[in-house]
This record gives C-alpha cells, sequence and structure tokens, in this order.
C-alpha cells in the first residue's frame, strides 16, 4: 500500500541470525550455506507471493544480529521508510515491542510505520482495504508532516481522512482554591480555544473535500492527545494513523516526541510516523545520547533485484 502510494520500490529483507562471526571452520561454513539456502527459499516464497501486486521488489539477505544489519543497511541505502512489525519470530510478548523492533526505531533516521503482530494482521490480506485514516493535527506546522503521504494513501484507498485535535485544560481548574470568577475565565478561555481550533483544523479540511477527500474533524476539550486518539480509534473505527513524529510540543533533543513514541509502542493499529526532523537533527539527538557514534557490525549479505 506504502510502495504505491509514493511510487516507491519496495526491499523485503531477512537477517539469518547468527551468535558468532567466526566461520573458520568447514563446519561453520556449511552452517552459513545451509542457513543462506533457508533464508532464501523462505524469501522466495515470500516474494511468490506479492509478485501479483505489481509493485518493483529487491530481496536482501544478511547474516548477523537483525537491528544491527537492519541499521547498517539503512545506513548505506536511501531509505524513505522502514516497515516492521511489533514482534517477530518469538512472537507476542509482556513487551509491547520486540528487542529487535524497539532497537530500530529508536535509532533510525527515516520514517516508519508499525504494524502490530496481532493475529487479525498476521492473517490480514497482502493489500488490505483502508477506510479510514486518522491524522493527529496541533497548531504546529511540524504536526502537518504527515498531511501529504495521509493524503495519498487516501486517494489510493477510497478512505475517510479523520483530522483530530486534542484541547488540554489547564491545571488547577478544578482546585477548591480556585474562584469561581476565575473558573470562569479559564472556561471561557478553553472554549475560544476550541473554537480557534476548529476553524484551524477545517480551513486545512476544506480544500481537501474540494478535491473529492472525505475529511472529518474531530476537536476535542478537556483531553490530552493520547486519550482522544485512542477514543476516536474506538468510536470511529480507525484503520491507520498517519501522524508525525513532532508537533508544537516536541523538541529537536529527541528523535519522536511523548505522544508519537506512546503510540509506536501501544498502537493498536497499523502507524506511520513521518519524521519531519532533518537527518542531522536526528544525529545531534541521537549524538547526545551516545547513540549514533555507536559502531555497528559489519555484515556478510547477498543482495538480488526482482522486478
Amino acid at each position: 500500500m506504502l510502495t504505491r502510494a509514493v511510487s516507491g520500490s519496495l526491499t523485503l529483507m531477512h537477517v539469518v541470525e547468527s551468535s558468532s562471526d567466526n566461520r573458520s571452520n568447514s563446519q561453520d561454513v556449511l552452517m552459513w550455506e545451509l542457513k543462506q539456502r533457508e533464508a532464501r527459499q523462505y524469501m522466495d516464497q515470500v516474494l511468490e507471493r506479492i509478485t501479483r501486486l505489481n509493485v518493483p521488489v529487491n530481496l536482501q539477505i544478511e547474516e548477523g544480529r537483525a537491528a544491527e544489519q537492519i541499521l547498517g543497511f539503512m545506513r548505506q541505502n536511501p531509505v524513505d521508510y522502514v516497515i516492521l512489525a511489533s514482534h517477530g519470530t518469538h512472537g507476542l510478548a509482556e513487551w509491547s515491542l520486540s528487542s529487535t523492533a524497539a532497537k530500530i526505531i529508536g535509532r533510525t533516521h527515516s520514517s516508519f510505520m508499525g504494524i502490530p503482530a496481532t493475529p487479525s494482521y498476521q492473517n490480514a490480506e497482502l493489500e488490505p482495504r483502508i477506510r479510514r485514516i486518522l491524522v493527529p493535527l496541533d497548531d504546529s506546522l511540524s504536526s502537518q508532516t504527515s498531511l501529504p503521504i495521509a493524503i495519498r494513501i487516501a486517494r489510493h484507498q477510497g478512505a475517510e481522512l479523520v483530522l483530530a485535535h486534542a484541547i488540554e485544560c489547564p491545571g488547577f481548574r478544578h482546585s477548591a482554591g480556585l474562584a469561581h470568577a476565575d473558573r470562569a475565565v479559564l472556561d471561557a478561555a478553553i472554549s475560544i480555544l476550541e473554537s480557534a481550533a476548529r476553524d484551524y483544523i477545517e480551513q486545512i479540511a476544506e480544500p481537501l473535500r474540494k478535491e473529492d477527500l472525505k475529511v472529518s474533524v474531530v476537536v476535542r476539550s478537556g483531553s490530552n492527545p493520547l486519550a482522544l486518539i485512542s477514543e476516536v480509534i474506538a468510536s470511529m473505527n480507525i484503520d491507520f494513523i498517519a501522524m508525525s513524529a513532532h508537533g508544537s510540543s516536541g523538541s529537536e533533543e529527541y528523535p519522536l516526541a511523548r505522544t508519537s513514541a506512546h503510540l509506536t509502542a501501544h498502537t493498536p493499529v497499523p502507524l506511520l510516523v513521518v519524521q519531519d526532523l532533518e537527518r542531522e537533527q536526528i544525529s545531534n539527538a541521537l549524538r547526545k545520547r551516545r547513540y549514533d557514534r555507536a559502531p555497528l557490525r559489519n555484515s556478510r549479505s547477498t543482495a538480488d533485484d526482482t522486478s
């Protein structure tokens, strides 16, 4: 779906896990060849399943530790989006993300899509129908970074866009020490903000409606972004979320803001996070946490370009 929407190509990558880089003896070489053969057979089966979708596909097989090899490949190749499931070989566990997914998301410079590894998605069709796409927005341009790709997906899928914004109430609004008159002022201010937010989001929605896109606007006061997103997902049967990595409360100090980071680990539906920072900004943020300078192990790989 994403490949079609961006008119791009898809790289299917599989990492043959290994606990040692030592292949000095014949047994290690034989094991390497057997694993490579099994991996190639597996990848050929996957490729056969998706050939009817008519998208350009490349196969990439690596050996080593999955997160290291995937990140290494992404550093050496222009990758716009990385798509990964929340869990892999070991299945669902008490952790919201597998260690591999968490490592990749925590160090990638690219936008990414996370798919919950629940039975409903494991057994889904190869190109499922998307009916409603949720796009959380605030008053910043950064939050609109995900809009272009969300619009392209909506057009391709014939889906409805749901633009949502939450207005959080100030603290101590219900404090017993707050005078009635002051509380009335706060209530009036929240009402003004809700009206202004609705007008702002409608200004974004109206041109899209004129282009024959179905667009709904949801503005709620007294709710935080995560609570509103959960409410909208449940009440409007959202199939897909597209959001920016940062909004007005975001910072270049972190590759992901609080809301996008939380949803990445806990989203109940497929989530596309579009990075609004430049690669150098992300590198600076990771470098401050000593992540971006950490070396990745070299890989031994085979590549096959198949259209």
